[in-house]
């Protein structure tokens, strides 16, 4: 069963950075190049510089991360609770549609389990070069920077209302970020709100929902602490990891797809491409020409592509160079799942396996590491239009029923198939992993 426990978090000193705006970034892995320079010179003391920290002068990179975090500690910038504390946390947003919707959770340690085995589940494969980056970084540190994000069944919102009164008391911060989500993060003590959670989650399965590196990184930084401190007990503080956990029936659990973007092997056979895709496919066209029409155009492609056809395989493509956007459907009459016989049953219902196992590896014959991932459709067909990739494929998102279902298998999702909205801010609150202490377990 997950164990869960409270911790004394490190935190930003509310009475050195008023605005946590200001040092707030997204996880490490969602920022792109030119936003990571917009949030360093944003704030000297941005968490920027501990996640992704670029080892100017020559230092290494993680160090420089690791004296960041001492400096800041030592100038009173970040701070921590005297009691260990789970940290209840909302976020309010605007949907893709329009809607305004809140998803409530909170932040805690959760005893580590082995990797696809016990009680807390991936859906996603991971790969080994962010892993040995955040194993460095958390070596370095000595601390988890930002939370693993898991999802939890509660369909009648008993942890969710052991917060009942946490709720309608004045945060510990507030703040609105670049993408207009408001974060509200409290800090709770109480040991009746402490014991209850604790005792709710016992039976709960934990699905890795974003995080996957991390949740990895955790469980080799467990391994090679244990070679270090062999006394260690079920209460040392790397047997832990901090995860953020939110219901899996809550009204704010959004999914968002992950884009695909390449540039295939020159020469490019676009006739070819096109031939062999016309086996299975049919297309929508969205013309737009020199003088005008892409707005128009690119407004009836994501329309179209919204409407999501039962049983069916539908995706978008847009080759740059081409004055089109197609809406790609596969043929009622054509079973493309033959196409995906090396894969399980469960996978070969997903747009982005089709995708990524038949379109990239075997048409274009491009490597996996080559692949950009991008969430926004306007951004991805940009980054074409800019002339930095070649050719967008636009996907949609699996449904949270999917996602169950591979998991229930035992089977886990091609590398970011799910884009989970919003993402978890970095910079609420820092778990430091001090062996010498003992994890505060209820």
């Amino acid at each position: 069963m997950p164990k869960i426990g409270p911790f004394r978090g490190v935190y930003y000193n509310p009475q050195k950075i008023a605005d946590l705006s200001q040092v707030a970034t997204p996880p490490y892995d969602v920022i792109a190049f030119e936003e990571e320079g917009r949030y360093r010179a944003r704030h000297p003391n941005n968490i920027i510089r501990l996640i992704l920290p670029r080892g100017e002068g020559g230092v290494d990179r993680y160090r420089e991360a690791a004296r960041y975090l001492r400096e800041w500690e030592k100038e009173g910038v970040l701070i921590r609770d005297e009691k260990p504390s789970l940290y209840p946390y909302q976020q309010v947003f605007t949907s893709p549609s329009g809607e305004i919707k809140k998803r409530n959770g909170f932040i805690a340690l959760v005893k580590l389990e082995p990797w696809g085995h016990g009680r807390i589940i991936p859906h996603e494969e991971t790969s080994p070069k962010p892993v040995e980056d955040r194993l460095r970084l958390t070596e370095a540190c000595g601390a988890n920077l930002s939370q693993v994000f898991t999802l939890y069944s509660d369909p009648a919102g008993e942890i969710e209302g052991q917060f009942a009164e946490v709720w309608t008391s004045p945060p510990r911060y507030e703040f609105q970020d670049d993408d207009g989500v408001f974060h509200r993060l409290w800090q709770a003590d109480d040991r009746r709100i402490l014991t209850e959670v604790e005792k709710r989650m016992r039976d709960k399965t934990l699905l890795i929902a974003d995080g996957h590196h991390r949740y990895k990184t955790a469980l080799i930084y467990r391994e090679r602490m244990r070679e270090r401190f062999p006394s260690y007990t079920e209460r040392s503080p790397f047997e832990y990891t901090m995860l953020y956990l939110t219901p899996i029936e809550g009204e704010g659990l959004l999914i968002l797809p992950t884009h695909r973007l390449v540039t295939p092997r020159e020469p490019f056979d676009l006739k070819g491409f096109y031939t062999a895709l016309k086996k299975y496919f049919s297309f929508n066209f969205f013309n737009f020409n020199d003088t005008g029409g892409e707005k128009a155009a690119r407004e009836s492609f994501f329309m179209a592509l919204d409407k999501k056809i039962p049983g069916r395989y539908s995706f978008g493509l847009y080759i740059g160079g081409e004055k089109r956007y197609s809406h790609i459907i596969s043929k009622e009459e054509i079973k493309v799942k033959d196409l995906l016989k090396g894969y399980p049953e469960v996978l070969r219902e997903l747009d982005v396996t089709l995708v990524d196992g038949f379109i990239l590896k075997e048409l274009l014959e491009v490597e996996q590491e080559d692949v950009g991932l991008l969430k926004g459709r306007n951004t991805a067909l940009e980054e074409v239009h800019a002339g930095r990739y070649r050719t967008a494929f636009l996907m949609n998102p699996p449904s949270i029923q999917q996602v169950k279902r591979v998991v229930d298998a035992g089977e886990v999702m091609p590398r970011k198939t799910t884009f989970f909205y919003p993402k978890v801010a970095t910079g609420l609150v820092i778990n430091k992993i001090v062996p010498a202490e003992e994890v505060a377990l209820v």
